[in-house]
């Protein structure tokens, strides 16, 4: 009841947001289809300076980041209303990015004004596609991230946790003070979610789909005294199965609410 009650008060924090105005002559401030991320951990909120216990190991999270690399909206009849043309060669996808350290709304996309009801569909995972380089993306934009960015030519992260861990019987050290990295790659982590609903856009005001995301679900059975750097190394057989194992918990951990 007291996450509920918490996740109804952050919400409507957010919602009375709305009615800023939003520049138009920003092609990225103005997509109004947003992703409101609300992270957990055991039914409480995470922030960058609780500690928390995994595993024989209390731990703080520095960041918790998962990049999003496609949108599109079917309506009642199944066809796709928007974006025009998304089967076509120029249809492009700004990826965007919900972070626990840089931001937790994540901006997908540009309704027009009007009435909807259908399917939202948005894809958790960078396309493996997009090879910019890290110094490329223009400067504030999300994928600046370095922790999403795996090398020249190696592609990126999809998602990025990264924190400090300490052992629970450990006297000597006061905070959690060890680094733990976990990784999954754009090779790994594809996966297209959706949520049903009808909605008016009208302009200065965002479309908002609110996602408890529980980390301790997302982090089940890892122990960062055990396993506390995990690269998606297709090359290493365990360490590449430890990062696959993080992508499928996502669809236990994350919870578009109503």
């Amino acid at each position: 009841m007291k996450q509920i009650i918490f996740f109804l008060l952050i919400t409507g924090a957010t919602l009375s947001c709305t009615d800023e105005v939003l520049p138009e002559d920003s092609t990225f401030d103005t997509r109004n289809v947003v992703l409101n991320h609300f992270f957990y951990y055991n039914d409480e909120v995470i922030d960058t300076s609780k500690v928390f216990n995994l595993g024989n190991a209390q731990i703080i999270f520095k960041d918790v980041s998962i990049a999003f690399g496609g949108y599109f909206f079917t309506d009642h009849l199944t066809d796709t209303v928007t974006p025009v043309g998304m089967d076509t060669i120029g249809y492009s996808f700004d990826p965007n990015v919900a972070s626990l350290k840089y931001g937790t709304a994540s901006r997908l996309f540009k309704l027009d004004k009007g009435v909807y009801q259908g399917v939202h569909h948005f894809k958790m995972g960078i396309d493996s596609s997009i090879t910019g380089d890290y110094e490329k993306w223009p400067k504030g934009h999300p994928m600046t991230n370095s922790g999403l960015h795996r090398g020249l030519g190696e592609g990126y992260n999809s998602l990025y946790i990264n924190g400090l861990y300490k052992e629970l019987g450990d006297t000597a050290s006061v905070q959690p003070n060890i680094p733990f990295t976990y990784r999954v790659s754009d090779e790994v982590l594809d996966i297209w979610w959706n949520k049903p609903t009808s909605f008016n856009v009208v302009p200065n005001m965002d479309v908002n789909i609110n996602i408890v995301w529980s980390i301790d679900k997302l982090l089940l059975g890892l122990d960062p005294t055990i396993i506390d750097n995990i690269e998606c190394d297709s090359g290493d057989p365990i360490d590449f199965q430890l990062a696959q194992a993080l992508s499928t918990n996502i669809l236990t951990s994350y919870e578009i609410q109503l």
